[in-house]
């Protein structure tokens, strides 16, 4: 396994200031925002805006296996299954390189060890915020090719069972709640 920093591993720019580029005669486009990114993975949220497309370079575009990362905290990360969405600006947009894969790169920059570098990177900061150059320095331990696929692979395994067990507690507190609710009901009506 090697040691590496991540601008030796992909390209890393920042989205779009798309306000900027608003056009009511513009094209429809689906649009990646800081609140599109959640924790655990989770891609979804998005904003339709009308955009004039001459104002908007193609590494604004999403594309299968960019993996996207808040800037400011807590610099939630997400890996991309689909391409053609507009990444929106304070996101970095992370690109691999020939056989890296991009699932495991995502899970790594969840990890507790990337989150204390950018933690003492912003640390200064009122509102922690992470530069491209201080995310194109984050270092991290990369095994081969195969073993991130694998391991990739388990890690997503891993988050899929977390959502759906959240589901299952958030599931279970409405349940509480309506129950406790329906006492109070029953106990108002009978004054």
């Amino acid at each position: 396994m090697n040691k590496v920093k991540l601008k030796q591993v992909a390209e890393i720019s920042t989205g779009l200031s798309y306000r900027r580029y608003l056009d009511d005669s513009g094209v429809d486009f689906d649009i990646i925002l800081q609140r599109s990114i959640k924790k655990d993975g989770i891609l979804d949220d998005f904003e339709s805006v009308k955009l004039n497309p001459e104002n908007i370079r193609p590494h604004h575009f999403t594309r299968p296996g960019d993996i996207l990362m808040k800037m400011p905290y807590p610099y939630d990360v997400v890996c991309v299954g689909q391409g053609g969405l507009v990444v929106s600006d304070r996101i970095a947009i992370i690109r691999l390189k020939q056989n890296h894969h991009p699932e495991f790169i995502a899970h790594l920059l969840t990890n507790a060890h990337i989150k204390k570098q950018l933690y003492e990177l912003t640390s200064t900061e009122r509102i922690p915020h992470a530069s491209l150059k201080q995310i194109r320095e984050l270092e991290f331990v990369l095994p081969d090719f195969e073993t991130q696929k694998k391991l990739g692979n388990l890690l997503d395994t891993i988050n899929e069972k977390i959502v759906e067990d959240l589901k299952v507690v958030e599931y279970d507190r409405r349940l509480k709640e309506g129950i406790l609710n329906e006492l109070w009901r029953e106990a108002n009506e009978k004054i």
